[in-house]
């Protein structure tokens, strides 16, 4: 008798654990959403800290990205970001993302317009997952 109600708990417990704990892809949907804010925010440190300092994308590592985005930061007034129809494929330690976007930019009354596709690249670092390619 004892012997099936330790696996009944043992199995309670397991489901328990399991569902309290964030899946990788939620993980990654939380770098993304705070991307997302950092641009709306023009917030540098909040945008960096999705990105892996091991960044390369063609001729951009991540000093040039950091120097490319604080560039946008300063000289709009107003950044707005959405992304929509999302996909994320995981293969173990790295993953990879395509969503459709649309970017809004504002200076100085002027707005300008962008939208497409894009495809991201993320690697997990230690527990957390960081944008390595794709901007």
């Amino acid at each position: 008798m004892r012997r099936p109600l330790f696996l009944f708990l043992l199995c309670l417990i397991s489901l328990v654990l399991l569902a309290c704990q964030t899946s990788e892809e939620e993980k990654i949907q939380q770098v993304l959403n705070r991307r997302e804010e950092a641009l709306r925010n023009r917030d540098l440190s909040l945008y960096l800290s999705c990105i892996s300092q091991t960044y390369q994308d063609k001729e951009e590592d991540f000093t040039r990205l950091r120097n490319r985005v604080e560039g946008y930061f300063r000289n709009f007034d107003q950044i707005e970001y959405s992304n929509w129809d999302r996909s994320i494929q995981i293969e173990r330690e790295v993953a990879s993302v395509t969503q459709q976007f649309r970017l809004e930019v504002m200076k100085g009354g002027k707005r300008s317009r962008y939208s497409g596709m894009e495809a991201l690249f993320l690697k997990k670092e230690g527990k957390k997952w960081r944008i390595i390619g794709g901007l």
